[in-house]
């Protein structure tokens, strides 16, 4: 019941959100940008707390009998691909493809970061049982 609370809350201020950058285009063309960058940040960040990291959890929650690491840093790779994929397109829409390309890069290298004390352990099994 709660999440249809948050849902239809989200909704509501996606329409308040749409309404305000209309009024922003016919009120100053110049600072549009500025403030389109701000309310999209300002409602991903809010989006995010409401409704992703909470579906996040009740994931991790529902696979818990599952081996531990891999879960939490499968859903948070997940998350981390969402998040960046959006903020990539909301900058190349802006117009700086190349910062994109580097922000894309840098979201891969912290994903590949975060797996390699685990990836580095499974490796170690697998070359004890290969030499055995």
């Amino acid at each position: 019941m709660a999440v249809t609370g948050h849902l239809m809350a989200t909704i509501f201020q996606l329409i308040v959100v749409y309404l305000l950058l209309l009024l922003v285009t016919f009120a100053s063309k110049s600072l549009q940008p500025i403030i389109y960058a701000a309310l999209f940040f300002i409602f991903l960040s809010y989006v995010s707390v409401l409704l992703i990291i909470p579906f996040g959890s009740t994931l991790i929650d529902m696979f818990a009998p599952l081996p531990s690491p891999y879960v939490k840093l499968i859903i948070g790779s997940v998350f981390l691909f969402y998040v960046s994929e959006l903020i990539v397109n909301h900058i190349s829409e802006a117009g700086y493809g190349s910062i994109s390309a580097i922000a894309q890069i840098a979201v891969k290298i912290a994903v590949i970061t975060l797996w390699l004390p685990h990836l580095s352990q499974m490796i170690e099994t697998l070359s004890r049982l290969i030499i055995k």
